[in-house]
């Protein structure tokens, strides 16, 4: 995988196992055609058997922001597999859209291209290099706040969240 890099001080574990390297290439697909400038592929960072229970693990970040404030995150276990938005390296995501015990590559790869034809409200850029100030996620449920945590969205904060968004997949 060209695009992918690990930082080597956040890694228990110099190389995937194949089914660890076999989600990789495929988020890389994925990414190629979602993504074809490349902004979120080159932005994306793998990182193996992090600080979660043990060194079993790979953690994808792909981050969404131009100041890399939210990532949609995967994370592959040998007991799980899980999708889902914010939270912090080594931990579970804020929001999580998918989690499975034991699912195939493919049901793997459908859970990142559905997250990735998410559409999202963001609102203006923070003067100077604070970021968006709001960044909300569309669920079937409504909208969730992702920089306040993963709360429900407010009315008022979606009506400043003026931009709106779709990553899609092709």
């Amino acid at each position: 995988m060209t695009y992918l890099h690990t930082d080597p001080e956040l890694n228990a574990r110099d190389e995937p196992t194949a089914r660890e390297r076999e989600l990789i290439d495929a988020v890389d697909a994925l990414l190629t055609t979602a993504d074809p400038a490349g902004i979120i592929r080159d932005e994306t960072q793998w990182y193996l058997g992090t600080a979660l229970e043990d060194g079993d693990n790979l953690e994808l970040a792909l981050p969404l922001g131009w100041d890399r404030e939210v990532a949609l995150r995967v994370l592959l276990t040998s007991e799980s597999f899980t999708v889902g938005w914010g939270g912090e390296l080594g931990e579970s995501p804020l929001v999580a859209s998918f989690e499975s015990a034991a699912p195939s590559l493919v049901e793997m790869t459908a859970a990142v291209e559905a997250e990735l034809s998410r559409e999202l409200r963001v609102s203006e850029r923070r003067r100077l290099f604070g970021g968006a100030s709001e960044l909300h996620l569309r669920r079937s449920d409504g909208w969730t706040d992702l920089l306040r945590g993963g709360t429900p969205s407010r009315e008022q904060d979606l009506k400043r969240a003026s931009h709106e968004a779709t990553l899609r997949t092709v």
